[in-house]
């Protein structure tokens, strides 16, 4: 008898240590470690984006390689003059990409080498949204090719997501009572917090405001296009242990 009494309080023992996990949720109940309760929890903030960056290319050809060099780089520079005209910063325009190539026919068996082109990428950055479509017609005016983006930031990213973050914490706390409530214990203070991935495509680089931008740089007589910003996704991902009793 006293055997089959040790037999069932092991297997007792057993049983209250095991870890019971759901929908991101662990229970630990074991006599050798502390007992907690830990759970994860995510939140999303909403708010809408006031910067933009957009990317501009500038195309020409030649009959030589210096001749397609010398236009590109013409059209390059009247591109940036604009812009810089036009409000935007010094550092806020970046050479990405230049490269100057032959252009071939392809009749024949021998491709012969018909021409020189030259293309140029420029990086435009820091723009409020309100300026975004009137600065891509300034490129365009200016001898730009293409223009595409934008691509959206938002200034006020840190307090955001800082806020998503502590309603993360808050939205584990329900989820660990009713945890603690199943397994008959008490639930008592935070033991740790541990922040999950944070996705930070959203956040403005330099989260300063930049210089204002002129809202009316279109060519005279030209339709600005509508920009609709709509509207960001800031999320926050938490996992935090509490004691239990």
């Amino acid at each position: 008898m006293k055997a089959l009494k040790n037999v069932v309080a092991v297997a007792a023992a057993v049983v209250l240590g095991t870890l019971l996990t759901a929908c991101g949720t662990t229970v630990v109940t074991n006599g050798d470690k502390a007992n907690v309760i830990t759970t994860t929890a995510s939140s999303e903030t909403k708010i809408a984006p006031d910067k933009a960056s957009f990317q501009v290319s500038v195309y020409a050809q030649g009959d030589t390689a210096e001749v397609a060099q010398k236009q590109g780089a013409e059209l390059t520079n009247a591109v940036i003059a604009a812009l810089k005209e036009a409000g935007v910063e010094e550092k806020d325009i970046q050479t990405t990409y230049t490269n100057v190539s032959p252009t071939y026919d392809w009749s024949s068996n021998e491709p012969a080498i018909t021409g020189y082109e030259s293309n140029t990428s420029l990086s435009v950055s820091g723009a409020d949204i309100g300026a975004v479509s009137g600065l891509m017609e300034v490129c365009i005016s200016a001898g730009a090719t293409g223009v595409d983006g934008p691509r959206y930031y938002v200034s006020a990213y840190d307090e955001a997501y800082q806020q998503a973050l502590a309603d993360a914490v808050t939205a584990t706390k329900p989820k660990a009572e009713a945890m603690a409530t199943a397994a008959g214990v008490a639930l008592g203070p935070v033991i740790s917090i541990d922040e999950g991935y944070q996705d930070t495509g959203y956040r403005y680089a330099t989260n300063e405001e930049a210089k204002a931008l002129a809202t009316g740089a279109a060519a005279d007589g030209g339709e600005v296009m509508e920009i609709a910003p709509g509207e960001v996704t800031i999320e926050a991902q938490v996992t935090v242990s509490y004691a239990i009793n």
